[in-house]
């Protein structure tokens, strides 16, 4: 392939890439010979595809960036469209982690530095219909020096490499950072054997001879804000700025610090002392108080580092006279068709459950008004290793049980309007520990179909009351 950039260049290279911006992949393989032989249902065939039929870069497991003469990665990125907005679909892959080689290096001349410095991300609307319709929708040359993005993803290096130091490269997940991951590489699963696949050696052999296979990672959430950054569909503002937080391990302390310093004073007091006009049946009425808390200037703005880390806020609404949640925890609803074909690793679930600020309001009930309505102490959860092992069972059962069908529906003789209520087989809160399945939809005609043909309202995850009341025995 004749050369049509200067690869030496990057506003050559950045300038040739733009050209790509409204072309499908169908386009780019217009003018090549093997086109038709290209197997597209394989993992990663797009990403191929840009690298070697758009910029000649040939498949290689160089460690220098794609662009090594200007030091600039080339990165993929697959979008979904959602129903009100288009999303980044999953993480981006930077490099392998070579246990041995980790430990020796510096942060400033380590191999994944020299991948991040630079990333041009290629942002194309994933076609599952037809790959080859996919359409290429923006470029965007990324730096690791800019705003706040290394001061995290240096700590995230950091926190790594000390437990491969320390012998615990058998330990690592995905949920010890916030967006550089150490995630899962190779096939996965086990062998005929019964013993876990993608085994390497790990170099300190205090509590295990090897560990899983492992590439640096960013998460989902990160790329993704970088997505709505770039399309300006969000006004975002920065706790780190807003606080003055000088280094990023205390991130989370500087949070609560200024969150718990209003602990115990009525929802009616902060309005007043923040000039809101807060409504009693404000779904947003905590949000807003967080916001003004840590320093924002416009309650509008979105929390720039909670989008970057995958950070979600939930209130729990809690019984003054016993310390228990007068609900569950919901999450957003899902597509039944979509979770059976899900894996835990890749589970849009698990990128719910990665680290959740809980804000607890105290009320004697539901319907208690503002000046009786009083923050708690505020929290940040992220499962331990035991609880995400627990988490992940349940997950897998609820799977199960919609690909079996238990997601048919019976209607149950009661007291009400329509005279009757739909239940399902679907597994009870009181049968799980952690979560649970059950509806969350508008109404009654909000619903959705499993693989069976079953109509059901939408359901969603929830976090079970029981969970809640020992999290919040532990503050």
């Amino acid at each position: 392939m004749q050369q049509r950039y200067d690869n030496s260049n990057i506003t050559s290279i950045v300038n040739y890439a733009n050209k790509l911006v409204g072309k499908t992949i169908d386009d780019i393989l217009v003018d090549s010979s093997q086109k038709d032989e290209l197997n597209i249902k394989n993992k990663g065939i797009i990403g191929t595809i840009i690298e070697e039929y758009w910029f000649g870069i040939k498949p290689n497991s160089s460690s220098l960036p794609d662009f090594d003469k200007v030091g600039v990665e080339l990165k993929i990125i697959p979008l979904i469209q959602q129903k009100t907005k288009i999303s980044v679909k999953e993480r981006t892959k930077i490099c392998s982690i070579n246990y041995k080689k980790l430990i020796l290096e510096t942060w400033d001349k380590s191999h994944a530095k020299k991948k991040l410095n630079k990333i041009l991300f290629i942002y194309y609307l994933y076609d599952k219909e037809n790959i080859k319709k996919s359409l290429i929708k923006k470029i965007d040359l990324w730096e690791l020096s800019q705003g706040n993005n290394e001061v995290i993803i240096k700590h995230d290096w950091i926190n790594i490499q000390n437990r491969v130091k320390e012998g615990y490269a058998h330990k690592l997940s995905e949920s010890l950072c916030k967006v550089l991951a150490p995630t899962r590489s190779g096939s996965g699963g086990y062998d005929k054997n019964g013993n876990l696949k993608d085994l390497v050696i790990q170099p300190i052999q205090i509590y295990s001879i090897d560990a899983l296979k492992r590439s640096f990672t960013l998460k989902q959430s990160f790329t993704n804000q970088r997505w709505n950054e770039l399309n300006k569909q969000i006004r975002y503002e920065s706790i780190i700025d807003s606080l003055n937080i000088d280094k990023f391990d205390k991130f989370e302390d500087a949070i609560l610090e200024n969150i718990n310093k209003y602990e115990g004073k009525s929802i009616q007091e902060l309005s007043n002392i923040f000039s809101l006009d807060i409504k009693n049946r404000s779904k947003n009425q905590i949000a807003t108080i967080i916001k003004k808390s840590i320093g924002f200037k416009s309650i509008k703005s979105n929390i720039k580092e909670f989008e970057q880390l995958g950070i979600i806020l939930k209130t729990i609404k809690i019984k003054r006279s016993n310390n228990y949640p007068f609900e569950a925890i919901s999450f957003p609803s899902m597509k039944l068709q979509e979770l059976i074909l899900e894996n835990w690793e890749n589970s849009t679930f698990k990128e719910y459950i990665n680290k959740i600020l809980f804000v607890p309001v105290y009320s004697d009930n539901k319907k208690s008004s503002l000046d009786k309505k009083y923050l708690g102490k505020s929290f940040f959860w992220s499962p331990s290793v035991e609880e995400e092992n627990t988490i992940k069972k349940e997950w897998e059962q609820y799977k199960s049980e919609v690909a079996n069908g238990q997601c048919k529906i019976h209607l149950v003789t009661v007291v009400s309007k329509k005279g009757f209520k739909e239940v399902s087989d679907l597994s009870k809160e009181s049968k799980t520990s952690i979560i649970h399945m059950r509806p969350h939809g508008r109404d009654s005609n909000d619903r959705d179909e499993d693989g069976l043909g079953n109509s059901i309202v939408k359901q969603s995850f929830w976090l079970n009351k029981g969970f809640i009341q020992k999290l919040l025995n532990k503050t």
